[in-house]
């Protein structure tokens, strides 16, 4: 049986890769900075998209645990239970009390597109924007993260009323497992609250104070809104 090598540093520089040597398999540990990102890789920086969170001082969030009230998933009814809430289709602004909603869906192309096109539409991502009383608030992207490229992707809005504060409560994605965009506006455009969410399987709740989420696992969060500061 011949004698294995000791060193493997010259099969990384070239590119070699070995196979069997008489009847014995080998794992080899990869050149550095020449191997793709692998899938768990992939998935590690979509969480981190997924999991990253603004909030103003405002808000305070307290972590929930608390008995999930199991539903029959609707991506398209994450906001039904609150008193006021509306669905944007992407094909006309929609009127939510005083606020009027659009929701920009620029179209995708398809995988069989050529790479120059690809580059050209890599920057269109989705968009909401929000406008009050004949006033331009909010104009804001969502990342593809949340979204994904179907063409039946979707925007939910709710108003919240928080003492004498009005604010818009918006949500975005494109399948349940996908993760989920979530941002609050006060009523002058200001952002109050965003966060992404690793996944659509959401329960959100209204509160006289704020809101709740909780997902299928009981586990959640409790957004307190304060009054802004004069």
């Amino acid at each position: 049986m011949p004698k294995l090598p000791k060193r493997y540093s010259a099969y990384c520089k070239h590119g070699l890769v070995l196979g069997l040597v008489v009847g014995l398999s080998m794992n080899l540990v990869a050149c550095s900075g020449t191997m793709p990102v692998q899938p768990s890789q992939a998935k590690l920086a979509e969480s981190e998209v997924a999991l990253t969170e603004y909030r103003s001082n405002q808000v305070e969030v307290t972590v929930v645990r608390q008995q999930y009230v199991w539903r029959l998933p609707d991506a398209n009814q994450h906001l039904a239970q609150f008193t006021h809430h509306i669905q944007v289709d992407g094909s006309v602004p929609s009127r939510l009390q005083d606020f009027v909603i659009s929701y920009r869906k620029p179209q995708h192309l398809s995988r069989s597109a050529s790479a120059d096109n690809a580059l050209m539409t890599a920057s269109m991502v989705d968009e909401v924007q929000i406008s009050r009383n004949g006033q331009f608030l909010v104009r804001e992207s969502i990342a593809p993260a949340f979204t994904g490229q179907q063409s039946y992707r979707r925007l939910e809005a709710a108003r919240l009323k928080v003492g004498d504060d009005s604010y818009v409560l918006t949500v975005a994605n494109g399948f349940l497992h996908r993760p989920m965009w979530l941002a609050i506006f006060a009523a002058d455009g200001s952002p109050v609250y965003r966060i992404g969410l690793p996944h659509g399987h959401w329960q959100f709740t209204e509160h006289a104070d704020g809101i709740s989420m909780v997902d299928t696992s009981g586990s959640g969060r409790r957004l307190l809104i304060r009054p802004a500061l004069q």
